[in-house]
């Protein structure tokens, strides 16, 4: 089957011409230690991560310095969903596997996320409901419109999940990176001002597009070549075209904003400029 026909109407195969699927075994047998290419399969998860933990960081010093993020509201709630869901994932993973060591760390990984994300909400619930809420909404109004979106987000994900008959998350988890390389670019291009962003997050936004969508050493490629090559899976890599395009569209509106103030109205100096 040509490219051509992978766009139109194709789906991956594994060697043998059936349908290809992510599973447990599949990372097991890409990740062993010993196994073909383990160490450039371990290079590209790794690296993954650092950049997964990099979005988070700098928005981190940034909502905590000058109390405004660069995420909507609605794409913390997205992330809280599918992270607490990845928990019970990964740990279901890990117990059908043999206790392989990855999906112990990822669902670790994951209750991390989730407790970041919750810190996340609870400062845009503090600090930025004037920027989310109409003027006057209570309290309970905003936590009650964040349960009740994270809820539809969290029912929705699993739905999705149980479709695609994603049992490793593999196949949905992607969407991470599609949402965090272009969301944020243009909610700062809304917003028009700097706040909630830096340098290094844009710069930052670009490297987790090509770590995560080039056709050599991405994680995803690691687990399952026969669904995310360049030849059996080329949607893949003409949206990672476009998240690289977003991304690097996004350092460019960065640059053409007006600088932060030394002095925030924060009353403190910007860390991240």
């Amino acid at each position: 089957m040509n490219i051509f026909q992978y766009l139109t109407y194709g789906y991956p195969t594994n060697a043998d011409g059936t349908l290809a699927d992510v599973g447990v075994m599949d990372f097991v047998n890409h990740l062993s230690i010993g196994a073909p290419g383990w160490q450039l399969a371990w290079f590209a998860v790794g690296i993954a991560v650092v950049f997964g933990l990099l979005v988070y960081i700098f928005p981190l010093i940034m909502v905590i310095n000058e109390k405004i993020q660069c995420y909507p509201l609605w794409l913390h709630c997205f992330y809280w969903a599918a992270d607490f869901m990845g928990i019970w994932v990964f740990i279901h993973a890990w117990n059908i596997s043999g206790h392989f060591l990855l999906f112990l760390l990822l669902a670790i990984g994951e209750a991390v996320w989730v407790c970041l994300e919750t810190f996340c909400l609870y400062m845009g619930v503090k600090y930025e409901h004037p920027i989310i809420w109409p003027h006057g909404a209570s309290v309970k109004t905003r936590v009650l419109e964040i349960v009740v979106l994270t809820l539809f987000c969290y029912l929705s994900l699993n739905f999705l999940r149980f479709e695609w008959h994603d049992e490793t998350m593999w196949k949905f988890w992607i969407f991470t990176q599609v949402l965090v390389t272009t969301v944020p670019v243009w909610e700062m291009r809304k917003r028009g001002f700097r706040s909630g962003n830096c340098l290094a997050l844009s710069l930052t936004f670009i490297g987790v597009a090509l770590v995560s969508f080039n056709p050599w050493a991405n994680m995803w490629l690691a687990v399952k070549p026969e669904f995310f090559s360049l030849a059996a899976n080329p949607w893949y890599y003409l949206t990672g075209l476009f998240c690289l395009a977003s991304a690097c569209y996004g350092l460019y509106t960065y640059l053409k904003l007006p600088p932060k103030e030394d002095i925030m109205n924060t009353g403190k100096k910007a860390i991240l400029k």
